[in-house]
């Protein structure tokens, strides 16, 4: 089997349906020291398959920047050793990508994948095409599919930051992301390079949920929008650009943020 054709599949099988991300252990804790979860999963937060040379980028309290790699990859996840020297909050973060191609199929951009007719299914029930869909070859353009993933710990205290990752799309929280509790509108706003996205999808998923089971939140233009937490537990919260079919793809930005939602009565 070729290098694409397993990497096609293996899209084809998780990295499309499964979304990657990063968890503590614990949002709030006292620990000096803390494991962080890393994994492609396709329901939210339950870990299936492990992130592949992944680096940890962590913004202390004090600011400071360090670039922490997995104490030990497994099947399932991958698996970062966190060391919490300091109170306060600090911002985790990583960066995962994927190729894809693209072609158009019907005077719509598709995701194209070298994988055979027999294993591909019938092209009713996918979202993507393979080369049998086609009487001539098709000209694709190869894009980088990029995900911006991660979270937040406070050890012993919730403190101020400054968000500082390197990720194209950005979310701003108006209350601090380890003081949400389940019940209360929270106010974010969505920019991408600095300005405000106008045309953002964001999506939210409760741990144990589905890409097809996630709650689709509207965005105003301004960029701005409203999360409401149902219940505490673990979230997923999902931000990209709406994909426009007819338009020539180009690179595909995500942030995908983590979050520990705390009981309404806290």
């Amino acid at each position: 089997m070729n290098k694409y054709l397993a990497l096609a599949l293996l899209f084809c099988s998780y990295g499309h349906a499964h979304e990657p991300y990063i968890a503590p252990l614990s949002y709030i804790t006292t620990n000096s020291q803390i494991p962080v979860i890393g994994a492609y999963a396709e329901e939210a937060l339950n870990a299936e398959h492990a992130l592949k040379q992944a680096a940890l980028t962590v913004i202390q309290p004090d600011q400071r920047q360090l670039h922490i790699q997995s104490a030990g990859t497994l099947k399932s996840a991958t698996v970062f050793d966190l060391a919490l020297p300091q109170s306060g909050t600090y911002q985790l973060a990583t960066q995962v990508s994927f190729p894809l191609k693209y072609v158009q199929h019907h005077k719509e951009w598709k995701m194209l994948f070298d994988v055979a007719a027999d294993k591909a299914g019938n092209i009713s029930e996918r979202d993507y095409v393979v080369p049998s869909d086609f009487k001539k070859a098709p000209v694709p353009v190869s894009i980088q599919r990029e995900w911006s993933i991660q979270s937040y710990i406070s050890k012993d205290k919730s403190s101020a930051f400054q968000n500082k990752t390197n990720a194209v799309i950005q979310i701003e929280f108006k209350t601090h992301p380890n003081d949400i509790t389940a019940q209360q509108p929270v106010q974010i706003l969505i920019k991408k390079s600095g300005q405000a996205l106008k045309n953002a999808e964001l999506l939210v998923r409760a741990q144990g949920q589905t890409d097809k089971q996630a709650l689709k939140v509207p965005v105003a233009t301004d960029g701005s929008a409203t999360l409401t937490f149902p219940n505490s537990g673990q979230y997923l919260v999902e931000v990209s650009e709406a994909f426009n079919s007819t338009a020539k793809p180009v690179n595909q930005n995500y942030t995908i943020i983590s979050l520990g939602i705390l009981p309404a009565d806290k």
